[in-house]
């Protein structure tokens, strides 16, 4: 009996069987590590990914290592969902995070991991050397209810960031404009396992962003916030070995972005837009904006390498919740819908 195949059939078992099996085992040098490209956090997703410049939430270690440092004191504890490649209800994999953040004399540290993994990864028979139809029905009947095949992509980080405040002296008008520089340093450990395989890797990441309100500068409270992002991932690479004594290589990338926060005070609203500039496969790039009302209530609009991007959020001061939505596309397999939560302890027990 001829079976007959769907679109959608054709891409859930091309995604199932080639694409993240690629981004699991990296067969290929130029994928080595490609899990780690997966957008974390949803307020990121939902403005196209542009966050190397706003990099100031619990998942901005992963944008720019620096942004932590613009947080405030405290400890703050983070955890993330998302669906991915499919529908929501059963997608092909699972993607989490979790972590923590704590402040000593004003350093930020914080610890974080995150999992991609799939669930319904099945060993199948080799079917080229079985000529008889019934014969090819029957192992494949059997092999529907058979033996898993163990995968998981790790990545765990160290992040150490600090914020700098310079004052840049303009004498001759006798005033000081404060900049802030926050920077920051990534330490993560990479491992990966398909099957009996498994490699490990340690790398390093580096970031700087620089802000500064030209309303200090203008004297008017009408002027917009600039700020400027720097990451530098992978510094010198970061290297994998496998079990199978291959060694990949993660090539060291940078993302460059610029974003501009307009107060609307009449509104008690702030607009953002930030632009990011990628190089880790050629060239990407992202664009994002934000709508903030009351520094409570958040909508998100972003494009990400071609593919839109939806977002919203609230802060409640103890907690944020944040909702990300990005669209199927030709090379989006299924919506993929995220959910980012973080908690800020102190006010928490404060509220208690």
């Amino acid at each position: 009996m001829k079976q007959r195949w769907s679109g959608e059939a054709v891409w859930r078992a091309f995604v199932k069987w080639f694409c993240i099996p690629l981004c699991l085992w990296a067969q290929e040098e130029r994928y080595a590590g490609a899990f780690l490209e997966i957008p974390l956090g949803a307020r990121a997703l939902g403005m196209g990914a542009a966050a190397t410049a706003i990099a100031d939430d619990a998942w901005g270690f992963f944008w720019n290592a620096a942004g932590l440092g613009l947080l405030p004191e405290g400890i703050l504890l983070s955890g993330m969902y998302s669906s991915q490649y499919g529908p929501l209800g059963s997608p092909l994999a699972h993607y989490f995070h979790t972590g923590v953040t704590l402040s000593f004399s004003g350093l930020q540290v914080a610890g974080n991991w995150m999992r991609l993994t799939v669930p319904d990864l099945r060993r199948y028979p080799d079917l080229t050397r079985v000529l008889s139809p019934q014969e090819r029905e029957e192992l494949v009947r059997r092999a529907s209810s058979g033996e898993f095949i163990p995968n998981a992509a790790d990545a765990l980080w160290l992040t150490l960031a600090r914020l700098f405040i310079l004052r840049l002296d303009f004498g001759w008008l006798r005033f000081a404009v404060p900049v802030e520089v926050p920077a920051g340093v990534n330490l993560k450990l990479i491992h990966e396992r398909i099957a009996e395989h498994s490699a490990s890797g340690i790398g390093a990441d580096l970031g700087l962003i620089v802000r500064v309100n030209l309303k200090d500068i203008a004297f008017d409270e009408r002027w917009p916030r600039l700020a400027l992002g720097l990451f530098i991932r992978d510094l010198g690479g970061t290297r994998l070995l496998w079990t199978t004594q291959r060694p990949h290589r993660i090539p060291s990338s940078t993302r460059w972005g610029v974003a501009v926060t307009q107060p609307l005070e009449m509104w008690h609203t702030e607009l953002t837009a930030a632009y990011d500039r990628d190089s880790r496969y050629g060239t990407a790039h992202h664009i994002g904006f934000e709508v903030l009302y009351r520094r409570s209530f958040a909508l998100r609009l972003g494009w990400y390498t071609g593919v839109l991007t939806l977002g919203a959020g609230i802060d409640a001061g103890f907690l944020t919740a944040d909702y990300a939505f990005m669209a199927e596309s030709d090379v989006q397999l299924g919506n993929i819908h995220r959910l980012s939560v973080s908690v800020r302890l102190q006010r928490l027990l404060e509220r208690l």
